[in-house]
């Protein structure tokens, strides 16, 4: 990222075991982009970890050279680093040194807008500097003060308390945030009214789906992670309302700490009727392999694999037909559906919401005849709400009503027709029958 400020010129690092073969800098370098950092040097070395630096001595002299000739002010590690690591790294280049999760901590607060994703963003980052706390407390009572500029052993013991104080209030307010969810979840389970949830790895186009599937508009951008709140809005696809759902993006080798922090988020996955996951198909095809994979992993993982899956294939507008042709043979999904689609250009959308309206819990059409009142009036509300009013005859004696809606409304109309009629209607119309 040309013209930065030289304050964010960083080198990110990926030691390998010496029988892995690819290294994942393309896409750290990717998260550095999206942290408005400038990646000057990539360093890559296949060895066994080293106990006092991660990486071996010899990597490090290039590493510090690097440091120093470049002016990088910060290095970032795609591997976890033990806190004593961290610290000897640091101590020796005389800069920041990061991991892939910070990096990503700091991403997340960059994009968070409600007030769970910063206090789940808080508590990861407490999480994950607890067991540093406690070093650090180790490192000052030995003589170290690494990081408290000059702060002595009792300071340390303090600030290791904090941590863990403010780990316990987090905790306790996202716990009561977890149980309004449960609670609103339940009253969207009530309504009968299905929820969609959009999945997928990371700048999959998720938002832009979202977008043509509900009209609202939303922030796109090919920085990754810019949606970490769930957004959900009430829409109608075919004349059927449903909630359409978008949350976080996936992404390969993520850390059981920012999962554990994000579960309440990915968990309405979990309690969705259908999942879109979607997929970048203008990528190479072992790059969409592997994002497939960590995608239903990830599914896996949150209890989410057994709901039905649509693939909706994204960005085709990319590619020639004959290329689409054979990503799609190549991929090999399985049984999984799937649908090309362009969010770009709205091509395959109808065909998109054809496959979501098949898969999702049928509705029950039915006629009938109602008497007027209170009652009517307030149901006939309910079902332009949850269902699909196909017609309403007002009629001298009563209201002869033709709908589709879910199981719980269409037994409240059968028990309102009671002593008139009621009829359940699979195709065209029949002739009304007297309710039981």
């Amino acid at each position: 990222m040309v013209g930065l400020a030289g304050s964010r010129r960083v080198a990110i690092v990926h030691r390998l075991y010496p029988w892995e073969e690819d290294d994942n800098l393309d896409e750290l370098e990717e998260l550095c982009r999206t942290a408005e950092y400038d990646v000057v040097y990539r360093l890559v070395q296949h060895r066994f970890p080293h106990p006092v630096y991660n990486i071996g001595p010899s990597k490090l002299r290039e590493l510090k050279e690097a440091v120093r000739d470049l002016g990088v002010t910060k290095v970032v590690f795609e591997n976890e680093l033990k806190p004593v690591q961290e610290y000897n790294l640091a101590k020796e280049l005389n800069v920041d040194v990061i991991t892939r999760i910070r990096l990503i901590l700091e991403i997340f607060t960059m994009h968070a807008t409600s007030l769970e994703s910063h206090l789940q963003i808080k508590l990861a980052s407490l999480r994950y500097e607890l067991p540093r706390a406690k070093e650090k407390v180790r490192l000052a009572k030995q003589g170290e003060q690494p990081g408290f500029h000059g702060l002595g052993a009792y300071e340390a013991d303090v600030y290791y308390e904090e941590v863990k104080r403010q780990v316990v209030t987090i905790t306790k307010k996202l716990e009561e945030i977890k149980r309004r969810k449960v609670w609103e979840s339940r009253q969207r389970r009530a309504s009968g009214i299905p929820t969609i949830s959009l999945a997928g790895y990371t700048n999959a186009g998720k938002s832009t789906i979202f977008t043509r599937l509900t009209s609202v508009p939303t922030e796109i951008s090919d920085a990754m992670f810019t949606t970490l709140s769930t957004k959900r809005r009430l829409t109608r696809l075919n004349g059927r309302p449903v909630y359409v759902s978008d949350t976080v993006g996936f992404i390969r080798n993520v850390p059981t700490l920012l999962i554990s922090a994000f579960m309440s988020t990915l968990m309405e996955i979990a309690d969705s009727d259908l999942v879109l996951l979607v997929l970048d198909v203008s990528e190479p095809v072992e790059v969409l392999r592997t994002k497939l994979e960590v995608s239903l992993n990830t599914l896996r993982q949150i209890g989410a694999s057994g709901l039905p899956i649509i693939v909706a294939l994204n960005k085709v507008d990319l590619l020639k037909e004959e290329e689409l042709k054979e990503r799609t043979e190549e991929l090999d999904l399985g049984e999984l559906p799937s649908v090309p689609v362009s969010a770009v250009t709205g091509k395959g959308m109808e065909e998109l919401v054809g496959a979501i309206s098949r898969h999702l819990p049928n509705l029950v059409r039915f006629e009938a005849k109602l008497d007027y009142g209170d009652p009517v009036n307030s149901l006939l509300e309910d079902l332009y709400t949850h269902g699909k009013v196909e017609s309403v005859e007002y009629l001298s004696d009563g209201v002869r009503v033709i709908a589709e809606a879910p199981t719980n409304l269409a037994e409240r109309v059968r028990a309102l027709a009671r002593g008139k009629a009621f009829a359940v209607v699979p195709l065209g119309s029949v002739e009304l029958r007297d309710a039981d």
